[in-house]
């Protein structure tokens, strides 16, 4: 029996045991290899990431876009209605000081300004300005009603001041006064044009760091600054009437005795009172050093970067001017004739003297020859003698000692 045990005994020793079923290896199954599947979802989640990020830059540059766009528009449009205007201002300025301008041809230009400045402060109204500059948008539209209320109340203030010269051919200070005071409206809307809106809507758009610019209006000429003083509003008043009464009828032309034009009117015919017309060219001078040009010699010179031939003019007649003109025509040989820049005296009254500055530079002038400078007053109205506006000078210019 122990030797039957012992022969099974020693068959199940020499088999070997069968494996658990926990040391089994198991077959791989196909699919996503092992530690992948963490590598991707973080990809992805970089992947939103980005795609957001990308996005929201996205949109903040359009909102960019659209903020740009809309302040651009906004000023390029604010622009135009400044440009307009400022048109206006010119038309207006140059009403005033035509040489000739009779009061009611000033009267028709001030219709036609109205008219045009009415609808530009209408257009102002209609701007849709952005939220930036939204708070000064006001002030645009008040400078363009300024100018309107202003135009129309010196029109009326106009017509009662000569009204009130009558028979005179003189405008009553006190009416000029009057006068003064609405074409003060018109002055400050300047300012408030440049104080209240064109300055702070620059710091706006500085501040944004958007590329505009908002333009100047200026509608009153700096010439016709002095004019809010009625004093010197009486002048260029007197000088419209030219001595003839807004509703005085006709009137009589004779010329004295040095060929001057005399107009009367025939509400003073009667009494042989008159009016005459006529400048007179006092002097000129070269500058920088000041030496006055004489016109019967040579006169030597010293060149210079910036030069100028500073001219003085006398009204020598008995009525005030305005816009009176000077040119110069630089001439010498081996150069085509130089025409100067025209100056002019804004206004000039009976008796008084103004001197006008006119700009030349080197390339208007040669070293190796004698420069013949003919300076030119031109003729007021009514004025016919005019050989005393005139004054030839000979110059030589030195290259200026180092």
């Amino acid at each position: 029996m122990s030797a039957f045990l012992s022969f099974f005994d020693d068959d199940y020793e020499l088999d070997e045991a069968p494996p658990s079923r926990s040391a089994r290896k198991r077959p791989s199954l196909p699919g996503t290899p092992k530690g992948k599947g963490p590598q991707r979802l973080i990809v992805l989640v970089i992947g939103i990431l980005i795609v957001l990020v990308a996005g929201y830059f996205l949109v903040q540059r359009c909102q960019r876009d659209r903020e740009v766009t809309s302040y651009q528009s906004y000023v390029s449009k604010s622009n135009e209605v400044a440009k307009a205007s400022g048109t206006v201002g010119s038309e207006f300025s140059a009403a005033i000081l035509t040489a000739g301008q009779t009061p009611d041809g000033l009267d028709k230009s001030l219709t036609r300004e109205i008219q045009s400045q009415q609808q530009i402060a209408r257009n102002a109204a209609d701007l849709d300005a952005p939220d930036g500059v939204s708070a000064y948008q006001p002030f645009l539209v008040q400078t363009m009603q300024y100018r309107v209320s202003g135009l129309q109340g010196l029109q009326k203030a106009l017509a009662d001041a000569f009204n009130s010269a009558g028979t005179t051919g003189q405008v009553p200070l006190e009416q000029s006064a009057a006068v003064a005071a609405t074409f003060q409206r018109l002055i400050a809307s300047d300012v408030v044009y440049s104080d209240s809106y064109q300055e702070p809507v620059k710091q706006v758009l500085a501040q944004k760091s958007i590329n505009a610019t908002v333009e100047d209006s200026q509608f009153v000429d700096p010439k016709l600054i002095e004019f809010a003083a009625p004093q010197r509003m009486q002048s260029i008043l007197n000088a419209l009437l030219g001595g003839v009464p807004v509703d005085g009828g006709g009137s009589t032309t004779t010329t004295d005795a040095e060929g001057n034009v005399v107009t009367t009117s025939d509400a003073a015919a009667d009494t042989g009172a008159g009016v005459l017309h006529g400048t007179t060219l006092i002097s000129t001078l070269f500058n920088p050093g000041g030496t006055q040009l004489d016109p019967a010699s040579v006169n030597e010179v010293d060149s210079a970067n910036d030069m100028t031939l500073a001219i003085t003019v006398q009204n020598s007649g008995d009525a005030t001017e305005v816009s009176v003109k000077v040119n110069v025509v630089l001439r010498a040989k081996g150069m085509d004739d130089r025409t100067l820049p025209t100056g002019e005296i804004t206004t000039l009254d009976p008796g008084a003297q103004g001197t006008v500055e006119i700009p030349f530079g080197l390339s208007d002038i040669v070293f190796d020859s004698v420069v013949t400078a003919k300076v030119t007053v031109e003729k007021v109205p009514g004025e016919q003698n005019i050989d005393n506006n005139i004054g030839v000078y000979q110059i030589q210019f030195r290259l200026k000692p180092a």
